[in-house]
């Protein structure tokens, strides 16, 4: 299927007018509470628990010390506004382009959440365009309370609505910036003076050196790096350079302090996490509240000395995923099944407030029952997709997509040299030696570009569609 079926947003339109007449069985208050907790451009290795000894982050690891943590999950666009029409949409990001006035999406997971009878509310950062739903668009996206504002402002807004009364059981996203204000320390770092805001706390542009992490093993750029790649790190945007080529200019020990710094503004994000946790536990809730941690995409983090996020590259679509359920599910344990974060979030949500999934194309599947039960029998992805462009102007797109296996990463990009490019992520999990071309791995090669044609033929991604 390649386009928006309007007839299936015409059939869920109404579901957020049936949520009124759900039976009481429907709106049980033994159900789960649900808190979705999001940061903003968060790499998956930079927390405690994930193996870091850079960084402080209790709050993320007292969420997978009761719960399950998926290190193998990844984005379905490294970039924020399609990320998260994906999140809260379940469709894939390339739809997106299709939304507009006349075909708003009707399905989300707020209304998914808001038919089961739940309460609903939104904190934080939006970003999600406009023709999908804006955030006033209450009848599509299906929050009944949002609030923006700072990290400090949303937390502080979420405790409120946690410390309130209510007869049923809630759905409450926190959606914070932090370490996306990296984004800002780079262009001060780089020299520029204007327009740039620390919105959510400053941080020392200039650490000891002593006090900074090493560079990462794959901080060199590849040699045969895709030409998609070696443009976007070039292009300028208005005018002005983009972060990534200011970033350019910084030498090893700068980029040494770019990790220093990311990983404060982790700890900063963290901090407010660990509030919010803090008034489940103080208003009862935490024995009752399922908490699902993740971020809208990843950082460079310095690899490749790479800055941001938007290429392929492990450090951009890998994020945390961490889903903790009290009483029911896994504690303190890993699990590395592969998760498509955007489109699961989607099944799960639904598998866990108790309602079927809408009428499709989707392509998520529930991680629930990975988190109840260490064998669980039940569906997992044989591989997952993610989409990137790198736009040259208002006409010229050149359109990327990253497919991984559990062993393999195959990168594809529709035009420019070194498009294709396979890695060992069993023994090259710093994506430093590309495959594509060593006969050895021919086979592989082969299997992996198969596995994309199906998926093309199966899904409505519209790669090569122009």
């Amino acid at each position: 299927m390649k386009s928006f079926e309007r007839r299936n947003f015409l059939k869920t339109a109404t579901m957020a007018v049936a949520a009124g007449a759900l039976s009481a069985k429907a709106a049980k208050s033994t159900r789960p509470n649900i808190l979705f907790i999001t940061t903003d451009q968060q790499f998956a290795d930079v927390m405690g628990c994930a193996g870091s000894k850079w960084v402080k982050t209790p709050a993320m690891d007292s969420i997978a010390k009761r719960g399950v943590r998926f290190p193998n999950a990844y984005v379905n666009y490294p970039v924020c506004m399609p990320e998260r029409y994906t999140m809260y949409t379940g469709r894939l990001p390339c739809q997106r382009h299709l939304a507009d006035k006349d075909h708003k999406p009707t399905i989300s997971l707020g209304n998914q959440a808001r038919t089961a009878g739940y309460d609903t509310a939104y904190f934080g950062k939006w970003h999600v365009q406009d023709e999908t739903f804006s955030s006033k668009d209450h009848a599509n996206h299906g929050f009944d309370l949002h609030t923006g504002g700072k990290d400090k402002t949303m937390t502080k807004n979420a405790i409120e609505f946690l410390s309130g009364d209510r007869k049923k059981p809630f759905f409450a996203v926190v959606s914070y910036y932090n370490p996306h204000d990296i984004c800002e320390w780079g262009r001060k770092k780089a020299g520029r003076t204007e327009g740039i805001d620390m919105k959510n706390g400053e941080v020392e542009t200039d650490p000891a050196l002593a006090d900074c992490p090493p560079l990462p093993e794959n901080y060199e750029i590849n040699p045969d790096e895709s030409e998609a790649v070696v443009t976007r790190r070039s292009l300028v945007d208005k005018g002005v350079p983009n972060a990534q080529r200011m970033a350019m200019d910084f030498t090893a020990d700068e980029w040494r302090q770019y990790r220093w710094a990311y990983n404060r503004l982790v700890e900063l994000v963290d901090g407010h996490i660990g509030e919010v946790l803090q008034s489940l536990e103080k208003n009862g809730l935490a024995d009752n509240t399922v908490i699902i941690f993740t971020s809208d995409h990843g950082d460079g983090y310095g690899a490749h000395r790479w800055h941001q996020k938007s290429v392929l590259y492990e450090e951009s679509c890998r994020v945390p995923f961490i889903v903790s359920y009290p009483g029911k599910g896994r504690q303190n344990e890993t699990d590395d099944r592969l998760v498509s974060v955007g489109i699961d979030l989607m099944a799960t949500i639904s598998e866990l407030v108790g309602v079927d999934m809408p009428e499709g194309p989707y392509y998520g599947k529930s991680v629930l029952p990975f988190v109840l039960h260490k064998n669980s029998k039940a569906p997992t992805h044989e591989f997952v997709v993610s989409e990137a462009e790198v736009r040259i102007g208002k006409s010229n797109t050149i359109e990327g997509r990253g497919l991984r296996t559990p062993k393999y990463k195959y990168h594809l990009w529709s035009k420019g040299d070194n498009r294709e490019q396979l890695f060992d992520m069993a023994n090259d999990p710093g994506e430093t030696k590309n495959l594509a071309n060593n006969p050895e791995y021919a086979q592989q090669l082969e299997r992996h570009r198969k596995l994309f044609a199906d998926w093309l033929e199966k899904t409505d991604d519209t790669y090569g569609e122009g």
